[in-house]
């Protein structure tokens, strides 16, 4: 009788919506619902495996009811679920094809979810899907609400600018990944922000801690990142990473982006993470491919391409390769800072770097230069950072892969001096020239780019500091005077 009443109320559906009430098993190869289809509360309404469910009009569950799908559910039209806590839809497939946009409100737990649908879907809830998403054809897009994979999930499919996750509003495409994981996963994602655009996000994780309930979620903005910093040649294109529940990371990123979305020269272009500050500079664009890349990546942020006209104030030099053939500069109005922690800085035979800064150049242990590769730093003191070149501070080494930290040059200041240098505590600074009645200015920096000491020199010829209670290493003292500003290496045995 179960069946009969519901095959009856399916041929009577042609021109009057259904109300399910009760418990209804769909038993049946393939059932055509033709009208909007209401599960009452209290209701569970059961698509059983090999059978496939039509529905042509919307299908709405009340709260109180379940969709229990283990087979294939068809929805031409719209799902509204009326559950006001996440609700599974069962351990079947759900597709969406329908002729127009379609929309999906409430919290649905999918297993399987297959978009196929030109006009495109609209995402008005939190969705989960925890096994495979089939990008068919049809765009998703989140506007305010996330959708969620879960960390068995994965996407299917070819993705594209027809096929793809729409994320240019607060909701977020969110991948959770399983406890100790480790490998790559491809955010399909892009806008719509004048044509149909294709920006996908790769991220490989080498390791990383993965507490239950984590997350990385993916936006995307098809504008200049919102720094005036950012001047000159940039992509008119960023993404914002987030991550919840996963700590102690390594990862390497890539970012598809456009050749419409260049400005300036392509080639100067650099993937940056420009928020928070400083800025974090890794490789230089691809321009073949015309892809962002940035490796050993331990925190997300926002990245987008950039070689700014403007420097920033600081600036991060990270797993850089300068190749052969190729030359390239970097500023900061105050500190730049090259490897690191871990980090790496490679210019090879026959590439070139210059370093220029107003304040610090600070260069770490990962820096390297090969036999025949130059690397030229200095502090600038008439406000021109690239494009002209003073007071190096380094040169090329002669020994194939030497460490830079170790080749500072002696630069002789031209208005003071500093001895015993080496030294084991106290150095003097002796001024060779008259300074103005307003004194000098006088900062000692480590090699990590922190002050140490700051002061303020007046009616002296000679001041005398102590390095006492300083690690043995090397230290840059910089001078100031109206507009003279010189700097000169310390080392402490």
């Amino acid at each position: 009788m179960r069946k009969n009443l519901l095959n009856y109320k399916r041929e009577k559906s042609i021109f009057f919506p259904i109300f399910l009430s009760g418990f209804f098993i769909l038993t049946t190869n393939l059932s055509v619902i033709r009208a909007e289809n209401v599960i009452s509360a209290g209701t569970t309404l059961k698509v059983l495996p090999g059978t496939t469910m039509v529905s042509v009009g919307s299908m709405v569950i009340k709260s109180g009811a379940t969709l229990a799908n283990a087979g294939t559910l068809i929805l031409k039209n719209n799902l509204v679920n009326e559950n006001s806590t996440a609700n599974s839809l069962g351990s079947g497939l759900v597709e969406l094809s329908g002729t127009t946009n379609q929309v999906i409100t409430g919290s649905n737990t999918i297993q399987n979810f297959t978009v196929n649908n030109t006009s495109g879907i609209s995402n008005n809830g939190e969705n989960l899907i925890n096994g495979t998403m089939t990008l068919t054809t049809g765009k998703v897009t989140l506007g305010n609400h996330n959708l969620l994979l879960g960390s068995s999930a994965l996407f299917a499919g070819v993705p594209s600018a027809a096929a793809m996750i729409i994320v240019t509003g607060a909701g977020e495409l969110r991948k959770e990944f399983p406890s100790g994981y480790t490998g790559t996963f491809n955010f399909p994602v892009g806008d719509t922000t004048g044509t149909d655009q294709y920006s996908p996000v790769t991220l490989v994780f080498i390791s990383g801690t993965f507490n239950s309930g984590n997350y990385v979620g993916i936006t995307l903005a098809n504008e200049r990142y919102p720094d005036p910093d950012i001047t000159g040649n940039y992509i008119n294109r960023y993404w914002t990473i987030s991550s919840s529940g996963i700590t102690n990371y390594t990862c390497n990123a890539t970012f598809q982006y456009l050749p419409a979305d260049i400005t300036g020269q392509e080639n100067l272009i650099s993937c940056t993470k420009v928020n928070p500050l400083p800025w974090v500079t890794y490789a230089l664009t691809n321009t073949t491919t015309h892809m962002l890349s940035a490796s050993g990546i331990g925190s997300f942020s926002s990245f987008t391409g950039v070689k700014s006209t403007t420097p920033p104030a600081n600036q991060e030099l990270v797993n850089i390769t300068i190749p052969s053939g190729i030359s390239n500069c970097y500023s900061a109005t105050q500190v730049l800072t090259v490897a690191g922690n871990g980090n790496t800085f490679i210019v090879e035979n026959n590439g070139s770097v210059t370093l220029v800064a107003g304040n610090m150049i600070s260069i770490l242990p990962g820096a390297r230069v090969f036999s025949g590769g130059y690397l030229y730093g200095y502090i600038t003191t008439n406000g021109n950072y690239c494009g002209t070149t003073q007071n190096p501070l380094v040169i090329n080494p002669v020994n194939e892969d030497k460490e830079v930290a170790t080749m500072i040059e002696d630069v002789t200041p031209s208005f003071f001096k500093i001895y015993p240098n080496p030294t084991t505590d106290f150095i003097t600074l002796e001024f060779t020239q008259p300074i103005t009645p307003s004194g000098a200015r006088v900062a000692i920096y480590n090699m990590n780019g922190k002050s140490i000491l700051q002061e303020t020199i007046s009616g002296e010829t000679k001041h005398q500091f102590s390095l006492a209670s300083q690690p043995v290493g090397i230290y840059l003292i910089q001078v100031r005077s109206d507009d003279r500003t010189e700097i000169a290496k310390i080392i402490k045995n």
